[in-house]
């Protein structure tokens, strides 16, 4: 049995990745108040947000998160920080895009929370 990475999300803020996991911020997001969004408005729709590596991706990468999208559970919101920045939903988001949704749910923190990992990349 292949055992799944951890999600995560992060940022690159002054030489450091701040990482968070995702089933955390589900935790802390919980109880947040839901709300409709524009799927047009997030700058990640024409980001770089999955591959990251600097290379370009596999067919078979790029399958993979096909599938995601295809089996994404589009009825649980997408989340957002303080700033409108996506934190989880990607996928989510992604299947809306597709399926010509002009909005998604979303929740949103006021605050940051702290992060779970804070690595030197410099």
């Amino acid at each position: 049995m292949q055992r799944r990475k951890r999600q995560t999300h992060s940022t690159e803020i002054k030489g450091k990745r701040y990482i968070w996991y995702t089933d955390r911020l589900w935790k802390l997001a919980q109880d947040l108040p839901e709300f409709e969004i524009e799927v047009e408005s997030f700058q990640e729709l024409d980001q770089d947000c999955w591959f990251g590596t600097g290379r370009t991706p596999t067919i078979r990468e790029v399958a993979a998160h096909c599938k995601r999208i295809n089996e994404t559970n589009t009825e649980c919101p997408v989340i957002i920080n303080e700033n409108g920045r996506l934190m989880d939903g990607g996928h989510r988001l992604a299947r809306a895009l597709l399926e010509g949704t002009a909005t998604i749910k979303a929740v949103q923190f006021a605050q940051m929370p702290e992060p779970d990992v804070i690595e030197d990349i410099s």
